[in-house]
């Protein structure tokens, strides 16, 4: 694993080398009647002094926000999938991945030191990936579709590498929760995270030590059994967009608002009114879709082989399931009682289930990108299934929800 500082804010203006200057000079903006551009030049000149300040406001008052004012880049590489999960739960955080969807994927992964004996389960899953992969190509798919439906053979342990940005107040919190983790790979990435960025911000990362609660937040339960792939547990109807609409326009008109969207528009802040709940059995590739939607709360179970794989079609076709399945035994079942870590050997075709609550704004954004046709055929699946599960409880309030290359059927309304 390399983590990288990319970069961070300055002050340009005062050429100041730490972004804490200005974290500073914007806290004394409530309580001191100088001029921004002033209080920015005090702080770049006595850096001490702003620093200084920084940890009396964050830590003996609590103002954590000032902290929100300095933004880091990092460079993450060589880390496993599976630790790159801990990192995409944060919702204050933006993160580019390498896909796996696009990219040919070579024979790399990590695992802990004392799990090397196992790493022919590796082996044999990237072998796999190869056979599969050229089995896809010459059943007909393209480079592109073979390597999107070949990739659920790949294991959690294959690395990743992602760019990231957060600002100081979300990377303490990161930085703390993630020491909290029960995989040492995912602590090692919080302690170089934290590595890289002292120098830099050293009166900004004051609270970096776990506490209980840090690792409450790594808890998982076990899966319900027996259920289907989408489970709708509650759903409000659209008597809650309705009553804000009636104190608006004096009648709950869905129409004022529909004849005004396009289909590059969001609904209104008021459709969050609306809540749906679900629990989702999905492989972990489709996870890796749906954990980007983090305006939503997102609550899992750990993989669990008992909620069975997910076989791509393509797959079945090719008549290259009976390898897939075998392959994806055979990992599961030589390490079943590692505990935790086995899920290095899980490969993206298995399964964890998913507490997804969801705003109706959000739900409808949601809908737009994942039931469209250019969306991966798994997340698709399952976003259609939940789109006909809430449109049958609350009608009005999606009559105009779905994906981008439904829209022109849907609405009735040219996509523009």
């Amino acid at each position: 694993m390399k983590v990288i500082l990319a970069g961070y804010n300055i002050d340009t203006e005062n050429d100041s080398r730490t972004p804490e200057t200005i974290s500073a000079a914007y806290a004394r903006i409530s309580r001191d009647p100088a001029p921004v551009t002033e209080l920015r030049r005090q702080a770049a000149l006595e850096v001490d002094k702003a620093r200084k300040s920084n940890k009396t406001i964050v830590y003996k008052y609590g103002h954590g926000s000032i902290a929100e004012h300095a933004v880091f880049n990092f460079d993450i590489l060589g880390l496993s999938r599976l630790a790159a999960e801990a990192v995409q739960s944060f919702r204050l955080l933006s993160f580019t991945e390498k896909s796996q969807r696009y990219i040919r994927i070579g024979e790399d992964w990590f695992l802990p030191e004392e799990l090397q004996q196992q790493s022919p389960v590796l082996k044999d899953l990237f072998h796999s990936y190869e056979t599969i992969l050229s089995g896809l190509l010459e059943a007909g798919l393209s480079k592109t579709e073979a390597r999107e439906d070949a990739r659920y053979i790949l294991p959690l342990a294959a690395t990743t590498q992602m760019g990231m940005t957060v600002n100081a107040r979300e990377l303490e919190h990161m930085i703390r929760r993630l020491r909290a983790h029960p995989l040492a790979e995912v602590k090692r990435l919080a302690d170089a995270l934290y590595d890289a960025v002292l120098p830099v911000a050293p009166s900004l990362m004051l609270f970096t030590e776990p506490a209980g609660m840090d690792s409450i937040a790594h808890l998982h339960p076990a899966p319900v059994q027996g259920i289907g792939e989408v489970e709708l547990l509650g759903c409000d109807s659209d008597e809650r967009v309705a009553e804000w609409l009636t104190e608006l326009y004096g009648e709950p008109s869905f129409n004022r608002i529909y004849d005004n969207l396009g289909i590059h528009d969001a609904l209104p802040r008021f459709w969050e009114l609306f809540r749906a709940d679900f629990r989702i059995t999905l492989s972990a590739t489709a996870y890796a879709q749906l954990k980007r939607h983090r305006m939503t709360t997102q609550l899992v179970t750990a993989y669990d082989s008992s909620l069975g794989i997910t076989v791509p079609p393509s797959i079945q076709k090719a008549g290259l399931e009976e390898l897939f399945r075998s392959q994806c035994l055979k990992a599961s079942s030589s390490v079943s009682s590692l505990g935790r870590e086995a899920d290095y050997f899980l490969t993206n075709a298995h399964r964890r289930q998913v507490r997804l609550c969801i705003n109706g704004r959000e739900f409808n954004h949601f809908i737009r990108l994942r039931d469209d046709a250019h969306a991966q055929w798994d997340i698709r699946g399952i976003a259609s299934q939940m789109v006909a599960l809430v449109k049958h409880r609350a009608p009005e309030t999606f009559r105009m929800t779905c994906g981008k290359s439904k829209w022109e059927e849907v609405t009735g309304k040219p996509a523009l």
